[in-house]
């Protein structure tokens, strides 16, 4: 088993088994394996079926694994933590609470001071662009609104790892696109570690510091792949229009299309 990466992400030898109903199992998971580094963004990138909402549900300690170890900032992972935060793709706010008081709620289950509140969340609704909307309730908002009030909510713990569970999927895509360029502004200015699950190809390839390919039957890791494009928050088509992004796209597209077919 390998070292942990002191304040990132290793996932070690993990696999995961279901039993259904019939009695029988179903392997979803097979040694896995791989590293991402402190500040860095991750995609977990896959067909459909392969495992990939799993396994981060487990890095979350929201599913258990029977074989391996994952660690985060060099602690194997018991189950849920506060050193990780979640964002799913469907809007998860609280109704009843403001939004300054959604993105507040984590601080004060950890009994944090008021003071100490009030300064965090301002600065992270101020991050995430939701300035003047603070007593707006979410229904309020719109769609790509309520995700940021889940990012907010999920950084203002200072968490050593964001987990996103295709956090943009219900989006239309201009909403998307906004949202893909507000992660990446964030990132650069909090120094965020992201790991993200996506089976969107273009969103990868523009996120993504490391996009890990995942085949299936069962879940494995397939291709690391490292973007070596330059991005901007501010200039997305400009990499869509590099040849080095293109052929990956290619490259990528043909995987997918091979393991669809696995799957089928």
């Amino acid at each position: 088993m390998r070292e942990p990466i002191d304040n990132g992400l290793t996932v070690s030898g993990v696999s995961k088994t279901f039993m259904l109903r019939s009695g029988q199992t179903l392997k979803a998971l097979d040694n896995i394996n791989f590293e991402l580094e402190k500040n860095s963004v991750g995609v977990l990138l896959g067909p459909s079926g392969c495992g990939k909402s799993t396994l981060l549900r487990m890095i979350a300690g929201l599913e258990s694994h029977e074989e391996g170890d994952i660690a985060v900032a060099g602690t194997s992972i018991r189950g849920p933590g506060v050193d990780r935060g979640m964002v799913f793709q469907n809007y998860s706010s609280f109704p009843w609470l403001t939004v300054e008081e959604n993105v507040a709620f984590g601080l004060k289950a950890r009994r944090e001071s008021l003071t100490l509140r009030e300064g965090v969340v301002d600065h992270f609704i101020q991050a995430v662009k939701l300035g003047g909307f603070e007593k707006a309730y979410p229904h309020q908002l719109s769609g790509g609104m309520q995700q940021r009030v889940a990012i907010a909510r999920s950084l203002v713990s200072s968490p050593s790892i964001l987990l996103m569970d295709e956090p943009f999927g219900a989006l239309d895509p201009e909403t998307r696109w906004q949202m893909q360029s507000l992660l990446l502004e964030i990132v650069k200015k909090e120094r965020t570690t992201v790991l993200m699950v996506s089976h969107d190809i273009e969103e990868a390839l523009y996120l993504g510091d490391v996009v890990f390919f995942m085949g299936t039957r069962p879940g494995r890791i397939l291709e690391t792949i490292r973007p070596q494009m330059e991005r901007s928050s501010t200039d997305r088509d400009a990499i869509l229009d590099v040849s080095e992004y293109r052929q990956l796209e290619r490259e990528i597209r043909q995987m997918m299309r091979s393991q669809s077919l696995v799957s089928a």
